[in-house]
């Protein structure tokens, strides 16, 4: 199965932008660890949410479910950081 989506690692998030990580966490002007940690758990849902809705023989709410995890992990990340820029258009 083919994962056909835009972005799915917070480097193809950042990127979209032209912002790179401070992996080396010693360049407070990147973008730290722990931010680019949070964006991967957003995209580790929305790329199951797109694995999910192709599978088949599955109940649909597990999608709703990992929806709902998907949107509060988005809610914490807009309160910790900065707005979510949706670049999946796959809902």
């Amino acid at each position: 199965m083919h994962v056909n989506l835009k972005v799915i690692t917070c480097n193809d998030y950042f990127s979209q932008v032209g912002r790179k990580i401070d992996w080396n966490e010693n360049d407070k002007s990147k973008v730290q660890v722990k931010q680019a940690d949070e964006i991967n758990k957003i995209l580790a849902t929305e790329v199951s949410i797109h694995l999910l809705r192709d599978a088949t023989g599955i109940c649909g709410s597990l999608i709703d479910t990992m929806v709902g995890i998907r949107r509060e992990l988005i809610k914490k990340y807009e309160t910790n950081y900065e707005t979510y820029i949706e670049y999946n258009d796959f809902y």
